[in-house]
Order: C-alpha cells, then sequence, then structure tokens
C-alpha cells in the first residue's frame, strides 16, 4: 500500500474515532464550547502518523525525521489536509 493511501485511511480512521469518543459529550452538553477537540484529535493524528513510519515527503525532503513529522501532522489535519496539500497527485 502507498503511503498516500496509508496516510488518508489514518486520517479518516482518527477522525472517526475522535468523532465517536466526543460525540457523547456533544450531546449531554450541546452549548459547550468544545474548539480544543481539533488538538485532540492533532495529536492523535499525529501519533498514528508517527507510528505508522508514514513519510509522504521522501521524494522531497532528503531528512526521513522532517518527512515523517510533516506527515503525521498531516495525518492529525485529516483527510481534506492531505487532499489540499497532494492536490496534484
Amino acid at each position: 500500500m502507498e503511503p498516500l493511501a496509508i496516510a488518508l485511511l489514518l486520517a479518516v480512521a482518527n477522525q472517526k474515532v475522535v468523532d465517536y469518543l466526543f460525540a457523547p459529550v456533544r450531546q449531554k452538553f450541546p452549548d459547550l464550547d468544545l474548539w480544543w477537540v481539533l488538538y485532540v484529535a492533532l495529536g492523535t493524528g499525529f501519533a498514528l502518523g508517527w507510528f505508522a513510519e508514514v513519510n509522504l515527503f521522501a521524494e522531497y525532503i532528503p531528512s526521513v525525521v522532517a518527512g515523517r513529522v510533516l506527515s503525521a501532522v498531516l495525518v492529525g489535519g485529516g483527510s481534506s489536509l492531505i487532499h489540499d496539500v497532494f492536490d496534484g497527485e
């Protein structure tokens, strides 16, 4: 499986799990401002991308660590962010 497909799969799975975990909170407290859930998704997605060793920038950036960090941030940002960055591929 190619790295882009893995990153998209991880990003979608991460977002769905975060949405599932915070749905009861949203339902019980509809007026609660949950702006910080975005950062929870970013953190969990970063961890998923890092431990899966996804590197979407291997062709462009010679540093493996920098490529993995950027890729992990994209996984944490969600599939729409990945599509925005890799729209032409």
